[in-house]
């Protein structure tokens, strides 16, 4: 009866700690960021006035464990426009750096200015942002 006891001790141990890794292994932090959104298509060569949202999750030291590739992901919506995808992020100081599906450099964000420069083959974005709560 002890064996049992402890086995289900263990169980739930178990369980709780990888709940806790999964809810609390990165934090969301969002932005609002303003400047010009230039389009890339041919037709289209004007800056328009925009904003951009950004969602950045920052991993926690302990996800190293098993994720050595990323310190985060980023996710970049341009209202009704687009919405991109960045699951690898590498921090080089005060700098997060993006990196595409094929690991090819995207863009950056600075931590100190809080300054996000991306582009993709349709579009770029250059301008400041600014921490939003929910």
């Amino acid at each position: 009866m002890k064996f049992i006891k402890g086995i289900c001790l263990l169980s739930v141990v178990i369980i709780g700690s990888f709940a806790f890794l999964i809810k609390f292994s990165a934090i969301e932090t969002k932005f609002k960021c303003s400047s010009d959104f230039s389009s890339g298509f041919v037709a289209d060569q004007q800056t328009h006035p925009k904003e951009l949202y950004m969602k950045l999750h920052s991993y926690r030291w302990w996800v190293w464990l098993w994720n050595k590739k990323s310190d985060g992901a980023v996710w970049l919506e341009a209202p009704n426009r687009i919405t991109d995808y960045f699951e690898r992020i590498v921090e080089v100081g005060d700098q997060l750096q993006f990196y595409d599906f094929n690991n090819n450099p995207r863009g950056y964000f600075s931590n100190l200015s809080n300054f996000l420069s991306t582009s993709t083959s349709t579009w770029a974005f250059d301008g400041k942002c600014m921490r939003i709560e929910d």
